[in-house]
C-alpha cells in the first residue's frame, strides 16, 4: 500500500501544482546531425513533440551533450553546434539566449551564482561564463580534454579522460576557483568519466579503450580530506555504463541493464541491482524514481520510469540518445533555493515516505553557522531545528510531522553560500 500512494502523490502531484514540477530529458541526438531534443515528461506522460526546437524547421542542434538547472533557467550544452542553449522555466518553458562557443565543443556545465564553468575539448579548457552577460569572461588551460565538473568548497574537480591527442588520460584536476590555477591532479582509473560526491568522497566512473578497441572499465574514489584514492580495476567489460548517481547515501551505476550500489572496495554489489533491462544509455535518479534512457541510437527511443523497486512505473517515447536528465522544483526555486541532484546531495533522511516521524542525516565538513528546516510545497518555514555551530560531521535530527498534513515537504540545509534540499513525503 505505500508504494502504490507514493506513486499517487507523485502523479497527481504536478496537476494539483500546475507546472510547478518539471522534468526533462536531453536526447544527443546523431553526431553531425541536428536532431538533438529536448522533452518535458512527468510520472504518466511526455510532451508528444521536442519543446521549442523542431528538427526540420529551428533544429536543436548537432550533439545534446548536456544541462544544467539554475535560477530558473535551463543550459544546454550543444558539443558539435559549440553553443549553450538557454531555457527560461519560470513562466513556462521559453526560449531566452543563445551562447556561441566558436570551435569550444562544450560538454560538462557548472553554475553557481552568476558564473558558469563549462568544460571544453575543442579548447582544452574550462571556460568561465558571466551568466548576467552570457559572456565568457576567463579561461582555465587544462593539459588535456576536460570532461565533468563537481565543485567542493572553494575548489573545482574536473575528469580528464583524454589528453589532446585522444590517447586516454588518467587524472582528476582540482582547480582552486580563487586564483583559477590547478592546486593537485589525482591519478585514477583510465578515462575518467562522470563523478559524484558521497559525504566526503569523490567517486569517479572510467572508460577506456586499447587499441583493438576493447572496452575496459574502472571505478575510483577519492577522499577529498586525506586525498586517499581508492581504485577498481573492472578490466574488459561492457557490462558498466559511465552515468553513477547518489540514492540514500550510497553510490550507485551503471552495470549490466540496471543500477548497482558500489561495495566497499567499488565492485559492484549485483545482489541489489535494481532494473532489468537492455541497451540502457543512460541513467538518474529524483526523489524515490529511477529514470533510464534507452537507446538504439536510432530515433525514437524509450525513457523508462522505475520506482524503488525496480518496478516499471511508466515508459515514453523520445528522440534519438536520450542521455541527460534535470529535475526542476518552481516552487522551491522561487523561494530562494535549488532543489540539488542528488548526485551533489550530502542530505537524506528516512524512512521516506514516513508517518509521523523521520530521521534527517547530514554531514558538515566545515564547522560554521548554517541552518536546517523544513518547508512547506509553496516554499513557507514550517519548522526550523536548534543546531550546533560548533562542530563537524554527521549529524542526525528528528522531526516529528504529527501536526501536519499529509503532502510534500523539503528539508533543505544551508550554510555559507551552499544549500542542499531534499523531498519528504509525509503519508497519514
Amino acid at each position: 500500500m505505500k508504494i502504490i500512494l507514493v506513486t499517487i502523490i507523485n502523479i497527481i502531484f504536478p496537476y494539483l501544482y500546475g507546472q510547478s514540477i518539471m522534468n526533462f530529458v536531453l536526447c544527443e541526438g546523431n553526431f553531425g546531425s541536428a536532431n538533438a531534443s529536448l522533452w518535458s515528461f512527468d510520472q504518466q506522460s511526455s510532451s508528444n513533440t521536442p519543446i521549442y526546437w523542431d528538427e526540420n524547421s529551428n533544429p536543436l542542434g548537432d550533439v545534446g551533450q548536456s544541462m544544467t538547472i539554475h535560477n530558473g533557467k535551463i543550459y544546454i550544452v550543444m558539443n558539435n553546434s559549440h553553443t549553450i542553449e538557454i531555457m527560461n522555466l519560470e513562466d513556462g518553458i521559453n526560449y531566452s539566449a543563445t551562447i556561441d562557443l566558436p570551435n569550444a565543443s562544450p560538454r560538462y556545465m557548472h553554475a553557481e551564482n552568476n558564473q558558469a564553468y563549462v568544460s571544453s575539448w575543442g579548447l582544452n579548457a574550462i571556460l568561465i561564463i558571466n551568466l548576467d552577460e552570457n559572456e565568457v569572461t576567463d579561461t582555465i588551460s587544462i593539459n588535456g580534454m576536460p570532461e565533468h565538473i563537481i565543485t567542493y568548497h572553494d575548489h573545482l574537480y574536473v575528469s580528464i579522460p583524454s589528453n589532446s591527442d585522444w590517447s586516454t588520460n588518467d587524472q582528476i584536476v582540482k582547480i582552486s576557483k580563487e586564483n583559477l590555477s590547478i592546486d593537485t591532479v589525482y591519478i585514477v582509473e583510465p578515462g575518467p568519466s562522470m563523478m559524484v560526491l558521497n559525504d566526503t568522497s569523490l567517486f569517479v566512473s572510467s572508460t577506456s579503450y586499447d587499441d583493438s578497441w576493447n572496452t575496459y572499465a574502472g571505478i575510483s574514489k577519492i577522499n577529498l580530506h586525506s586525498n586517499e584514492i581508492t581504485r577498481y580495476n573492472a578490466g574488459i567489460s561492457t557490462n558498466y555504463g559511465t552515468d553513477i548517481i547518489n540514492y540514500q547515501n550510497r553510490v550507485y551505476q551503471v552495470f549490466n541493464g540496471g543500477l548497482v550500489p558500489l561495495n566497499d572496495d567499488l565492485s559492484p554489489n549485483i545482489n541489489e541491482k535494481i532494473g532489468d533491462l537492455e541497451s540502457i544509455y543512460s541513467a538518474a535518479t529524483d526523489g524515490d524514481y529511477f529514470y533510464f534512457g534507452k537507446s538504439d541510437y536510432v530515433a525514437p527511443d524509450t525513457v523508462l520510469i522505475l520506482d524503488e523497486d525496480g518496478e516499471l512505473v511508466y515508459d515514453f517515447v523520445v528522440g534519438a540518445l536520450p542521455g541527460s536528465f534535470a529535475f526542476y522544483n518552481q516552487n522551491l526555486s522561487m523561494s530562494g533555493h535549488d532543489l540539488v541532484l542528488p548526485n551533489n546531495t550530502t542530505l537524506m533522511n528516512y524512512p521516506n515516505p514516513f508517518n509521523p516521524k523521520t530521521t534527517i542525516k547530514y554531514s558538515l565538513i566545515t564547522k560554521g553557522a548554517h541552518r536546517v528546516y523544513i518547508t512547506n510545497i509553496i516554499g513557507n518555514i514550517v519548522e526550523e531545528f536548534q543546531v550546533d555551530d560548533s562542530v563537524v560531521g554527521e549529524r542526525n535530527i528528528s522531526w516529528n510531522a504529527n501536526s501536519f498534513s499529509s503532502g510534500v515537504y523539503f528539508a533543505i540545509i544551508e550554510q555559507g553560500s551552499e544549500t542542499r534540499a531534499i523531498k519528504l513525503s509525509l503519508i497519514k
